[in-house]
């Protein structure tokens, strides 16, 4: 009933490889940003402290830079241990002399402690503002998909399983519709109907028609209160990847109020085409406009002030 989804991903491969870097940095990448900016920061203060130098407590404009090994910034790392190398600046003119200062004591910290290439120095902490810059890199989803289906293909279903949990958290729709297929089957994992309806239901707010199939399947079997935790939790991932700079989750998360949501809510669905307009993404407008002609004018305006706050806070964020 439902067949496994593949690419033609030959012609596409060497313009993908071209434009995009396949490897990542370990650890980080299935990791929420902000917690992990967030831990940095904590690593640094406490790196600090070990010095019994209070960083909060020094004069503005200040900074704090630390040579960070990235590959190595487990979780565990980010919980309890400290940076070898700091540095510091306190009372400087600007915040851009107060940087420099900052990278400039983490170097030389660096070369005491000879370090090497084995970290970078990089500023933290700008006066009270978190400033660190993580080192992502973007996947190459076309070879990370084709890889997947390898697995597939030579019924190695755990390997293909994990690949595509990867990809489908990325917002990957064929991703997604082959996650969906393999938790609806039980391969590579036990038959997982809430999670086939879950990945079914995202791949379709993707424009992946062929995860009706899914959907209406996994609903049969499926209690109406095991539905409504599957929608909300759908609603919160896109909500989630919107509000970590996404923005090809925009429409999806349009289309959950119209088609997921257990009451169809046209006010939310407007807001968030309009925010799509806003980022230029195609056939927004036109269901946008489409749908404000179902709407009374003392709401669309409501909307129209909470789409722009929406829409700064996502510019902020991707800045």
């Amino acid at each position: 009933m439902h067949n496994f989804k593949y690419l033609l991903v030959i012609v596409f491969l060497f313009v993908f490889q071209c434009n995009s870097t396949f490897s990542k940095i370990p650890n980080l990448d299935n990791r929420d940003k902000e917690k992990i900016k967030s831990d940095v920061l904590k690593t640094y203060l406490r790196s600090m402290n070990k010095w019994k130098i209070p960083f909060n407590d020094l004069l503005e404009n200040k900074a704090g830079a630390a040579c960070v090994q990235w590959e190595k910034a487990s979780e565990k790392f980010l919980e309890n241990g400290i940076f070898d190398a700091l540095g510091y600046s306190r009372d400087i003119a600007n915040k851009s002399a107060a940087r420099i200062a900052a990278i400039s004591g983490c170097e030389k910290m660096k070369e005491y402690y000879k370090l090497g290439e084995t970290c970078s120095c990089e500023v933290i902490i700008v006066n009270d503002k978190n400033e660190t810059l993580i080192p992502f890199e973007e996947p190459n989803i076309v070879k990370d998909f084709a890889n997947a289906v390898e697995f597939y293909k030579k019924k190695n279903y755990n390997d293909a399983l994990l690949e595509f949990i990867k990809l489908s958290e990325l917002g990957d729709a064929d991703s997604q519709y082959n996650l969906a297929y393999l938790y609806y089957k039980g391969l590579g994992t036990p038959q997982n109907f809430n999670k086939s309806l879950y990945w079914a239901w995202a791949s379709q707010l993707s424009g992946e028609k062929k995860a009706g199939a899914i959907v209406k399947s996994s609903l049969n079997l499926l209690s109406e209160e095991e539905v409504l935790v599957v929608r909300e939790d759908l609603r919160v991932f896109l909500d989630k990847r919107v509000f970590n700079g996404d923005t090809k989750a925009i429409i999806p998360l349009a289309k959950w109020y119209i088609f997921v949501s257990e009451e169809k809510n046209l006010g939310k669905s407007y807001l968030w085409y309009s925010v799509g307009t806003a980022f230029n993404i195609e056939n927004s407008m036109r269901k946008r406009d489409l749908i404000m002609n179902e709407l009374e004018q003392s709401e669309i305006n409501q909307l129209q002030n909470e789409a722009q706050e929406i829409y700064q806070k996502i510019i902020t964020l991707k800045k």
